[in-house]
């Protein structure tokens, strides 16, 4: 069995990786995304914190003289940097432009957190080796309080996450859950360290162990996925995606919640988009909502409000439903295609994508309807 102490230098090693990584980072690419920028700094303290808790518990062995001392520096270290790791999460989600609201709770959160475990231990006068009945209960409050923290801020995260994806699902010709699918499951994997830590830090023995092993990977996978994210070409689709005036942007509420076009405007959206259908347009590959606005004459604000309205939703399942049917004549005219051409030639960048939405809106796959025409 590993021991704590193995845990703890395992740790320190871990979080010190982490943050030489974040620190590393190409600075060119972190002048063009703001967001990106302050956040790798943010997130760089936090990890970096981590490994210094880590560096002294292992150092002075403040688990082995009980659970009193080693959640008072746990509490100590892992309030201000679990601020700082949402901070950055928020930098990222937001572009950099993060509310003072969010920042001063974080900064009187830790200042609280802070000034009731010092000065409990102060006004004490238990020296802190010593299992303390006060500075016990003050741990207590300081994990309720962590926890209301993490509550508030896995509230936003989740509600920037949805806004983003909205305006992912709205941009692209297809769903694409690969952008953004490391935030949701940071969000999710943040969501259970802020239900587990404040408990499983007043454990001893192999619960510890395991709670640590856990904490590492949920950490590990967090920084990694921020940094992956940040230099690749993910975050610029993304905010492309996001570049939309705020009129036609973001209604968390559903379609309904986007403001109304008048019956003129709809009429010459509604032609545009007609001529475009007839031009099989939609069968280019790698379309956005920013390409088809163009080929369509129209600005993009007019064209998303007017798919949010129409039958449609968005324009991926206009385009899909378009070169769905457009598969199913090429299928029929063309019997000696093969599916993969027929799936290239109609849009679709992948035999399996293809396969995948024939599926849903025919019922079979696109080899058995070709056999059975």
């Amino acid at each position: 069995m590993i021991t704590i102490e193995e845990m703890q230098f395992g740790g320190m090693l871990t979080m010190t990786m982490l943050t030489l990584m974040l620190l590393g980072c190409v600075p060119r690419r972190s002048a063009k995304h703001p967001g990106f920028g302050w956040g790798r700094w943010m997130m760089a303290a936090g990890t970096a914190l981590v490994a210094l808790q880590f560096m002294l518990q292992h150092i002075y062995g403040f688990r082995s003289m009980g659970v009193t001392p080693a959640v008072f520096w746990n509490l100590l270290m892992f309030v201000p940097s679990t601020i700082l790791i949402n901070m950055a999460m928020l930098n990222i989600q937001q572009r950099g432009q993060v509310g003072r609201k969010e920042k001063l709770l974080g900064a009187a959160l830790c200042l609280i957190n802070t000034v009731v475990l010092v000065a409990t231990l102060l006004a004490d006068g238990v020296p802190l080796e010593s299992e303390s009945v006060w500075l016990a209960r003050a741990e207590y409050v300081s994990a309720l309080l962590f926890m209301l923290m993490q509550s508030y801020y896995l509230r936003i995260f989740f509600k920037n996450y949805l806004r983003l994806q909205r305006a992912v699902d709205e941009f692209f010709d297809r769903k694409r859950t690969d952008l953004l699918g490391w935030m949701g499951r940071s969000i999710l994997l943040l969501a259970l360290l802020g239900i587990l830590l404040p408990v499983a830090i007043f454990f001893q023995g192999p619960p510890l162990t395991v709670f640590s092993v856990f904490m590492f990977f949920c950490i590990a996978y967090c920084v990694m996925s921020f940094y992956s994210y940040g230099i690749s070409s993910d975050v610029i689709r993304v905010e492309e995606s996001e570049d939309v005036d705020d009129e036609a942007a973001i209604a968390l509420n559903g379609p309904d919640e986007s403001p109304a076009m008048d019956a003129k405007e709809s009429e010459q959206i509604a032609h545009a988009v007609e001529q475009w259908m007839n031009s099989d347009a939609y069968c280019e590959h790698n379309l956005t909502l920013n390409t088809v606005a163009r080929q369509m004459h129209v600005s993009r604000k007019k064209l998303q409000l007017w798919l949010r309205q129409s039958e449609y939703g968005k324009l991926a399942t206009l385009v899909t439903t378009l070169r769905i049917e457009r598969a199913k004549e090429l299928l029929k005219e063309n019997p000696n295609w093969t599916i993969d051409s027929v799936a290239s030639h109609c849009g679709f960048n992948s035999r399996k994508y293809f396969h995948q939405v024939f599926m849903e809106q025919t019922g079979t796959t696109p080899a058995r309807y070709h056999s059975n025409l």
